[in-house]
């Protein structure tokens, strides 16, 4: 499900991760300089997979509204991107 808070207080990549565990989300910055603080203003929040191309379908509105999306977080189904297998050779 994807959830829309769009707040308006700052908060760390840090904090939303905390407060947003096995979630992905995204949040709004206010300049390209400012991506490195690793700060924003969360604006939706997706808990579970079935919702991942709800997120980025919000996150290409929004930039092409002009704002500056940053996506972050984790369904921590497997912690990697790709497929993951054993090998016994």
């Amino acid at each position: 499900m994807l959830r829309i808070l769009d707040e308006k207080v700052l908060k760390t990549d840090e904090e939303i991760e905390e407060l947003y565990k096995n979630c992905k989300y995204l949040y709004i910055i206010d300049s390209y300089d400012k991506m490195i603080e690793d700060e924003g203003y969360l604006y939706c929040v997706s808990t579970s997979e079935e919702s991942y191309s709800e997120l980025y379908a919000t996150r290409d509105r929004l930039r092409d509204e002009g704002k500056i999306c940053v996506v972050g977080g984790s369904y921590n189904n497997g912690g990697a991107i790709g497929v993951q297998y054993e090998y016994k050779g």
